[in-house]
């Protein structure tokens, strides 16, 4: 295993413990909440998030964990580390155009902090890692909030597209009539 990529030979990436970490610091209750919501003890919690354990956290008690908080902590580290950006979308019922501009006021509010961020740490000609780390944070939030605009957009203004499953299945598969895919963007 010594020379595997990292990647490779790590099974709970520190990026995805931290989140998971994070995730349960919210509960008002903390890792006793976290314990109560997955059915283990606290120690059995602990024991799956040490990095230099034998032991993980299974990734559906992650997302369990992630529900019972309401914050996607661990979807935005998963999509980071995946190249990506999560983008929650909201129910639609519950957004009317004030909601889309606001969307967009806020994705224009986190480019000027990631403009400010980029600013303050070019001043002295040198982007230290620990300054990328955080240019990369601004940026990050400032493509997730234009996403959550657009995809809004989209989905309250675009008209459906259906498609037959059928279309798309493998040659020799039979897709039940029945499931129809609908695209809304």
């Amino acid at each position: 295993m010594g020379n595997e990529p990292q990647w490779k030979v790590e099974k709970q990436p520190t990026w995805l413990v931290g989140a998971i970490k994070k995730t349960i610091t919210d509960f008002p209750g903390g890792y006793a909440e976290a314990a109560e919501w997955i059915g283990v003890t606290e120690n059995s919690l602990f024991n799956r998030l040490r990095t230099d354990g034998d032991q993980i956290l299974p990734f559906g008690w992650a997302m369990v964990l992630q529900q019972a908080g309401g914050h996607h902590h661990i979807a935005h580290a998963v999509c980071r580390a995946s190249g990506g950006a999560f983008v929650p979308l909201p129910d639609l019922e519950e957004v009317d155009n004030g909601d889309i501009n606001q969307r967009l006021l806020e994705a224009i509010e986190q480019i000027t902090r990631y403009s400010q961020q980029v600013r303050k740490v070019i001043e002295d000609g040198v982007i230290e890692p620990h300054e990328r780390a955080a240019i990369d944070d601004e940026l990050y939030r400032a493509i997730a909030k234009l996403q959550e605009h657009t995809t809004l957009v989209y989905r309250v203004f675009c008209a459906p597209v259906k498609s037959d499953a059928r279309e798309r299945a493998a040659p020799g598969i039979v897709a039940n009539k029945s499931l129809c895919m609908e695209k809304s963007a």
